[in-house]
């Protein structure tokens, strides 16, 4: 699913979740945002889109029927190098820092606010800018 045309993109976001209202609900306001967003609901679909789509930023639910997000996360930091936030009803005490800890950049837990989450993607989106224009050697 893209939301807007590739060419006036502000970025790539990956949404990885299972939840179909979820996914509605981000990619209608990412798109509005003027973000390209592509949706997978299972870690096997989000693998074999990954390297044609190449995000900017991920988005993901740290539990799926399919595996664990924690490595899912540590699987593609070692590939990539998107800025990845768990987006996630995993609340247990010590889960936001293993989500920190295996590369996550940010750990927001359900339910959440629109407004801060499209804030936190905003902001993934210029770190990554930044972080690659630094890899290039220009600032």
């Amino acid at each position: 699913m893209v939301s807007v045309n590739e060419v006036q993109s502000k970025g790539t976001v990956l949404l990885i979740d299972d939840n179909e209202n979820q996914n509605i609900s981000n990619c209608g306001a990412l798109g509005r945002m003027k973000y390209t967003v592509h949706v997978a609901t299972s870690y096997t679909e989000a693998r074999s889109m990954i390297e044609d789509i190449k995000p900017d930023l991920i988005v993901m639910e740290a539990v799926l029927p399919d595996g664990d997000g924690f490595e899912f996360c540590q699987e593609i930091i070692a590939q990539y190098s998107p800025f990845i936030i768990f987006l996630t009803s995993k609340t247990e005490y010590g889960a936001e820092l293993t989500g920190l800890r295996c590369g996550g950049n940010v750990y927001l837990t359900k339910p959440y606010h629109m407004p801060e989450f499209v804030a936190r993607v905003e902001a993934g989106i210029k770190t990554r800018s930044r972080m690659g224009r630094l890899a290039e050697g220009s600032m």
